[in-house]
């Protein structure tokens, strides 16, 4: 026989074998889309974290949902002489519904917004509670979005009375001052969104 021959009855029988083998249906890739979350009814959340929205300098806060663009709140924390407390409302730009990852909010809230201190010295500790308003950022994580980190700016009103008790501390040659008045606070904490 011819080599030849011998080469071209091979190539048949690989072709005849690899087609034999080769399904008769055609493979058309599926694109699927990726299909959004449907909007959730959030009744509220609650949290931990540090700062005047959560009641002091760490404490815990709990927030009421009636509507999904406005938040009722209430927190209570440690301050340095004891339990401080804010409540308040904030009302958001994008609704808290499981869609959005980042809300921005606006929020005015009463309680305690200042503190005096004095250590071996008494008379001069004392909470001073009064109205601040805020902004502040919810960014939730994960695929239902109903965890995160809360951040804030809060711009406190303080009363005549702590710029009084401070003016007092200032004018008192036992007192040595370590800190002085800031015009604004941050707080900061970790909340979970229930439905």
């Amino acid at each position: 026989m011819r080599p030849g021959f011998l080469f071209l009855t091979a190539l048949m029988l690989i072709a005849c074998i690899s087609l034999a083998q080769t399904p008769d249906t055609i493979h058309v890739p599926v694109i699927r889309k990726k299909i959004p979350p449907k909007p959730e009814h959030r009744w509220g959340d609650g949290g931990i974290g540090f700062g005047l929205d959560y009641g002091g300098l760490i404490g815990v806060k709990a927030t009421f949902y009636p509507i999904k663009y406005m938040g009722i709140f209430g927190a209570a924390g440690w301050e340095y002489i004891g339990i401080g407390w804010n409540a308040g409302v904030l009302g958001r730009l994008i609704a808290a519904d499981g869609t959005h990852g980042a809300r921005p909010y606006m929020k005015v809230m009463y309680g305690v917004n200042a503190v005096t201190t004095v250590s071996g010295l008494g008379g001069y500790d004392k909470m001073f509670y009064g109205f601040t308003v805020g902004l502040g950022l919810e960014a939730r994580f994960g695929r239902r979005k109903a965890s995160g980190i809360n951040l804030d700016l809060n711009f406190p009103f303080r009363t005549p009375d702590y710029f009084l008790q401070v003016s007092n501390m200032h004018n008192n040659p036992q007192i040595k001052m370590t800190s002085s008045t800031i015009p604004i606070t941050v707080s900061i904490g970790y909340n979970v969104e229930f439905q």
